[in-house]
């Protein structure tokens, strides 16, 4: 299992496009739920997002962004792969890992 500072998902183990969510993943995970699309741009908006070619901040992934609120942390997962143009391959596997905390 990778770290939440080095959440880097490569296809050798995870099908999912190899974005690094870096410390915005545990802020999300541990967010309150339901949330709206502009609560997350105005509390995490400046966090930054790493693909293989660029660096993205939230608040212009989200910009974009159709849903206007989210019921849990996968569906926030979901909403930011599709706005950097992936296809969210493996939602299981991510619901259960972007829902539960590491005790």
């Amino acid at each position: 299992m990778s770290s939440d500072n080095t959440d880097r998902e490569t296809e050798a183990h995870d099908p999912a496009p190899p974005v690094t969510f870096g410390p915005l993943k545990r802020a999300l995970r541990e967010h309150r739920y339901p949330v709206t699309t502009a609560e997350l741009i105005e509390q995490y908006g400046a966090a930054e997002l790493e693909t293989p070619t660029a660096t993205e901040r939230l608040d212009d992934v989200l910009e974009g962004c159709e849903r206007t609120q989210f019921r849990k942390p996968s569906e926030v997962r979901g909403a930011i792969l599709d706005a950097l143009g992936y296809d969210d391959a493996s939602p299981e596997a991510a619901g259960e890992e972007w829902t539960r905390l590491p005790r």
